[in-house]
């Protein structure tokens, strides 16, 4: 059984109606995600408090906090999808490498703020550790063309799709080092 998608991200920026811009609904998928490796939002309601509390989406109305709901219960799913179907919620391919650039560095600041909202890091494998520096370097991450250079070119492409590969992998890898060895699971 494959992943459920995740909610459109074109229309959900459309029904924030201004509350939310490309960098902030991606953040608030990398939020949701660490707080579901470090289990730190059983419930949709959790993810839309912390959003708040974040002050990312104080009063989300009955459209936007159904695709909440919809974004915790998709994302779970692909979090405990064993043939690694979990996907980072960022802007379409054809939206400009300097916005989705932005976007993945704040999917990061996200992803680091919901995993340090659990508190347990100091308990994290060495190999763990590497990767939340990664993350806080890719999270100040910024994009400046060359003088003259408008478009990206296709090593920047791919650049770029190597670390958003990366970040997907980092992120599965700290579902399992915060879930540890289930009940039957024999550890060697």
């Amino acid at each position: 059984m494959s992943a459920p998608s995740l909610p459109d991200f074109d229309r959900t920026i459309q029904l924030s109606q201004g509350n939310l811009d490309e960098a902030e609904l991606a953040e608030s998928h990398g939020l949701l995600c660490g707080l579901l490796c470090c289990r730190g939002a059983d419930t949709p309601g959790d993810f839309i408090h912390h959003l708040g509390a974040m002050q990312l989406l104080v009063d989300p109305g009955p459209a936007l906090g159904a695709i909440m709901t919809e974004l915790w219960e998709s994302t779970g799913r692909q979090l405990e999808d064993e043939e690694m179907g979990f996907e980072l919620w960022l802007p379409d391919d054809d939206e400009s490498l300097e916005d989705r650039t932005i976007s993945l560095a704040q999917w990061c600041s996200g992803f680091l703020a919901g995993l340090g909202s659990c508190g347990q890091l100091e308990h994290l494998s060495e190999e763990a550790r590497e990767a939340i520096n990664d993350l806080q370097q890719i999270a100040r991450a910024e994009l400046a063309a060359p003088p003259g250079e408008d478009d990206p070119s296709d090593e920047d492409e791919q650049a770029y799709a190597e670390i958003v590969e990366y970040v997907r992998v980092v992120a599965m890898t700290m579902r399992e080092e915060f879930r540890g060895p289930e009940l039957d699971e024999v550890v060697h």
